[in-house]
């Protein structure tokens, strides 16, 4: 990356020198394969510069590009000032830095007019920065419900291209449980689909889903046309965590609002504290939760053949 104004050529030949897709690097990191197409073409004005920063070094640790000297390429490439390596890195959800002692109002003093209006705009344009960076993130990390959209991004990370019929298809009613009728293709949501969910504090070790601990089991095994698309919703607010092939994904809230769908493609496990509030289906056909209760998981195979496990609390 000898020029500013080619680094991103740069990175694009050692991306293709490495035999790496957009598409593999798309699912592994869940940045929308688009914003990886504009960063390569130069287009780095497309997204906010904190944005296109985070997007290029995830992109640059997986074809093994040197990050802190492409972070300081695309600052030169946009104008910005030269910045340590370590801000162009910070974290936007970090705390303000809390004042120092300099900063500090004297205890025995009173505000005077100046510092109080001083004071009052610094508030309000920090409340308008926050505005902002919420309004972006919602439409980076949330999944277009308009058919604008080429792709959609599911939370395993790989991509589902569009029903090929552009009839709609009526809702399915959320509050009926009968199976619905086989189809290839699943029926259209219109609610929004996070790619980042909100994680819990809720922890679940892998202690709680032993053999021993296994109160009871139950296998189904359903006729499919691949790929095998499981969709999630929950009956009330409970916390999940994704298992794929033995790859433990982060702990997150599953809320009535929302709705999620992971492309089978490996062993997938829904781990959850409740797994009687869960509802979901395979390729449009219901999955039997059977009589589970309380700590479960359900596992489920690229074939179609699902499990559902209930373990106890407690040891045995």
């Amino acid at each position: 990356m000898e020029q500013a104004e080619t680094f991103y050529h740069a990175l694009k030949q050692l991306r293709v020198a490495q035999g790496i897709s957009l598409e593999d690097i798309s699912a592994r990191t869940r940045i929308n394969i688009r914003f990886l197409e504009a960063l390569e073409q130069g287009d780095l004005e497309i997204l906010p510069k904190t944005y296109m920063r985070l997007f290029l070094r995830s992109y640059c640790k997986e074809i093994g590009a040197d990050e802190k000297e492409a972070l300081q390429q695309i600052e030169d490439h946009l104008g910005g000032p030269k910045v340590p390596h370590a801000a162009l890195l910070e974290d936007l959800s970090a705390p303000l830095p809390s004042p120092t002692k300099s900063d500090s109002i004297p205890e025995t003093g009173a505000r005077g007019p100046v510092r109080l209006r001083r004071d009052l705009f610094a508030g309000a344009g920090i409340f308008l920065l926050l505005i902002v960076v919420t309004f972006f993130a919602r439409r980076v990390y949330q999944e277009p419900a308009s058919v604008e959209s080429p792709n959609a991004i599911s939370p395993a990370g790989t991509v589902e291209e569009p029903p090929a019929s552009t009839t709609p298809k009526p809702q399915p009613d959320a509050s009926r449980t009968e199976v619905p009728t086989t189809s290839t293709t699943p029926p259209p949501t219109t609610r929004t689909q996070p790619i980042v969910p909100e994680e819990s504090a809720v922890e679940l070790p892998d202690e709680l889903f032993t053999q021993e601990r296994i109160v009871s089991h139950h296998m189904e095994r359903v006729r499919l046309t691949p790929p095998v698309r499981l969709t999630l919703m929950a009956r009330d607010n409970v916390v999940i965590q994704p298992v794929i092939d033995g790859q433990r994904g982060p702990v997150f809230n599953l809320t009535v609002a929302e709705v999620r769908f992971w492309t089978v493609q490996e062993d997938l496990v829904i781990r959850t504290t409740a797994i009687e509030l869960l509802r979901g289906d395979l390729n449009g056909i219901a999955i039997n939760l059977g009589q589970a209760r309380g700590i479960g998981a359900l596992r489920v195979t690229p074939s179609g053949e699902y499990e559902v496990f209930a373990y106890a609390a407690s040891s045995p």
